[in-house]
């Protein structure tokens, strides 16, 4: 009853399903990744998911199944994120033993971001796709209609201009 609901758009049977598993989930991600902080953010993406993709849930498998489904995909998603992010801070961040004091990692992002949005259009695209949704070069030249190469050659551009960007900041 509560899936059938749920797919049916339900913001009721949506506030049921929140109200008896949050705590479940959140305990699961608790488990996991030993943060508070980072469980809630995880909590929240999956129902999150949950409400976005509630037309695929299957009456026929036991709704607490499907949760910790989703609860598990959001986890590794979020962890792939983490990690493409992780990369690209240490591909960008201009290697310096002469800065007087650390960059704080907020600062860091703010002078990422910053530079990213200095890119070119396309470059800025290709770049986004690439290294924050984890395209490959074939998936990002099918998308834009561009060859491989030139994804190819827009990702050495944009890394070069990050860089160049990224030193200008210091």
């Amino acid at each position: 009853m509560l899936i059938s609901d749920l797919k049916n758009g339900s913001e009721i049977s949506f506030e049921k399903a929140y109200m008896l598993w949050h705590k479940k989930v959140y305990a699961y991600f608790l488990g996991k990744t030993k943060s508070e902080y980072m469980s809630e953010e995880l909590v929240q993406l999956t129902f999150i998911k949950l409400w976005n993709s509630r037309h695929t849930l299957n009456e026929t498998i036991a709704f607490e199944a499907q949760m910790f489904t989703i609860a598990r995909t959001t986890m590794l998603d979020f962890l792939r994120q983490q990690a493409r992010r992780q990369r690209l801070i240490e591909e960008i961040t201009p290697l310096s033993e002469e800065r007087s004091e650390p960059l704080w990692e907020s600062d860091l992002e703010s002078r990422i971001t910053t530079s990213i949005d200095k890119l070119p259009p396309t470059r800025k695209e290709v770049f986004l796709l690439n290294r924050f949704e984890g395209f490959s070069n074939k998936q990002i030249a099918e998308k834009l209609d561009i060859s491989p190469r030139t994804v190819e050659k827009h990702m050495s551009l944009a890394l070069r201009q990050l860089k160049s960007l990224l030193y200008t900041l210091w």
